[in-house]
């Protein structure tokens, strides 16, 4: 075995790191295809798997009741702007292409996100060696292999972290211009409206090399924006279309005095106001072209998001989590250089000891807010798909609106939309699934059966849910036949039973 002397130190504790990300992202993933980001990432990468890009639906114009074409859409998705009978998923395509190439190869999607978390955190390691010296990539590793946010995010099959481990690797491959290119063209397809980081990229490269370099980035960046634009076209109609609707609706000057507030005061609790000395990296570390061009990506990250929506909950931080990666890569390559000044000698001991000290700050905040819960509160998801999958018949119809993309993930048995209903189209629509030979089924979470009955209620009988159901899912989940109800008030028992089934006793 290869001895650990003080040059492979850093490099080992950054090894540690990346392997303890993986690990937690494995140990506490959801596996849950939840709410509408994650749920669309994991159906456009079963669709790209397959070959396709869409799903037909043939009954939404049969359907007598108004805007069908969103009744028969689950969570994630939104019918085509080109075809009415046609859904399409909504979210950017760069996560789903990856998890489409693990599933060809007959590996779990779920494991993409961990191992770019993994990724990312030697990225960190690598730019932080690079901008100043291998302490302060060891220390940035760990410390955001521990920052709260991406602990959040690499337990979740979202882009977030696959978004920071590209950006971190184009910065690493700036010198080497066509790899920088190749890693900003899947940075781009993972989260298109970061496209314009690598403009500042591109200045990098412009100054940095010859200027064949800058030809060989675009040559880079062109495959990206190729494939992005024709899958846009083939889902939306157009190259410049996706599937979040128009920007004018999305973003808005009125946005960036609360984004800023909120995102400013989320990056302090955190990653603590230690993450301000970020600023000072280009005047003091070694490599200041390097960091300029970190500080100036992370900088940008920040606008293009402040004009977004407005969110109140801490860690929608998540979108400017390739900003958190290069800060805090900057705020210890700061600190690392101004020990080296105050300390020359002791300069790599007072490094580690500050980054053990932010490391368990780092930790103990995540504790507080709960980030490797996100597993046990996603865990309907996984029950609703599983059952609907494994004791639903293949001619059902599920009506669920919460639990709609698990659902679909998980069956690819047809969704009807509850919500998009109209309150007397009800027995309408049992109706018309039932003539069309499909068996209704309510999956309802616990907290919409009241808006299921205040809806439907008045109109419908079945919508008053005065029966027993025939499946208690996990705490939270009911699954109700409908064609049971005139069974139930005629003196028939219903069986209900609990899903998943209690582990058998040997």
């Amino acid at each position: 075995m290869r001895r650990l002397t003080r040059t492979n130190v850093p490099a080992a504790i950054a090894g540690a790191a990346a392997l303890a990300a993986f690990a937690v992202g494995i140990r506490w993933g959801t596996n849950a295809a939840g709410g509408s980001d994650s749920s669309c990432y994991l159906n456009e990468a079963r669709l790209f798997a397959s070959g396709t890009t869409h799903i037909d639906q043939p009954l939404v114009d049969q359907a007598p009741w108004p805007r069908a074409e969103w009744t028969f859409t689950p969570a994630g998705h939104l019918p085509s702007p080109a075809r009415r009978d046609v859904i399409v998923p909504m979210c950017p395509p760069g996560l789903p292409l990856t998890m489409a190439a693990a599933r060809l190869a007959r590996l779990t999607p779920f494991a993409i996100v961990p191992l770019s978390g993994a990724l990312a955190v030697w990225l960190a390691f690598v730019l932080g060696r690079r901008i100043d010296s291998p302490a302060a990539g060891a220390a940035a590793a760990a410390l955001f292999a521990s920052s709260p946010i991406f602990l959040f995010q690499v337990v979740q099959p979202m882009t977030d972290v696959p978004a920071a481990m590209g950006w971190l690797l184009a910065v690493v491959l700036a010198p080497h211009p066509l790899g920088a290119g190749l890693a900003t063209s899947m940075a781009v397809l993972t989260r298109p409206n970061l496209a314009p980081l690598a403009g500042v990229l591109a200045v990098y490269v412009a100054r940095d090399a010859r200027r064949a370099g800058l030809w060989r980035f675009a040559v880079g960046v062109a495959p990206g924006l190729v494939a992005l634009a024709l899958l846009q076209k083939a889902m939306y109609g157009s190259p410049l279309a996706t599937g979040y609707g128009a920007p004018g609706d999305l973003f808005q000057a009125a946005n960036i005095g609360p984004n800023a507030a909120r995102y400013a005061r989320w990056l302090l609790e955190t990653q603590t106001p230690v993450v301000v000395l970020a600023l000072a990296a280009p005047f003091v570390v070694r490599r200041r072209d390097l960091a300029w061009t970190a500080l100036a990506m992370a900088a940008l990250t920040a606008a293009l998001y402040l004009p977004y929506r407005v969110f109140d909950d801490w860690w929608y931080l998540r979108f400017l989590l390739p900003a958190v990666a290069l800060l805090i890569v900057l705020t210890v390559a700061t600190v690392a250089a101004a020990c080296r000044r105050i300390a020359p000698r002791a300069a790599t001991p007072i490094v580690a000891a500050i980054a053990a000290v932010m490391v368990i700050a780092a930790i103990a905040t995540a504790r507080s807010r709960q980030v490797l819960a996100v597993q046990a509160f996603e865990r309907s998801y996984v029950d609703a798909g599983s059952f609907a999958a494994e004791r639903l018949p293949r001619t059902a119809a599920v009506l669920t609106v919460r639990h709609s993309g698990a659902v679909h993930y998980a069956s690819q048995l047809p969704i009807v939309s509850w919500d998009t209903l109209p309150p007397e189209s009800l027995d309408t629509a049992l109706a018309f699934l039932r003539s069309h030979g499909l068996t209704p089924v309510f999956l309802l979470d616990a907290a919409e059966e009241s808006d299921f009955r205040a809806r439907f209620g008045k109109g419908s009988l079945a919508g008053q849910l005065d029966w027993p159901p025939i499946a208690r899912i996990g705490r939270t989940v009911r699954a109700y036949d409908p064609a049971d109800r005139a069974r139930y008030l005629a003196g028939a028992r219903i069986e209900t039973i609990d899903w998943p089934p209690a582990p058998r006793r040997h």
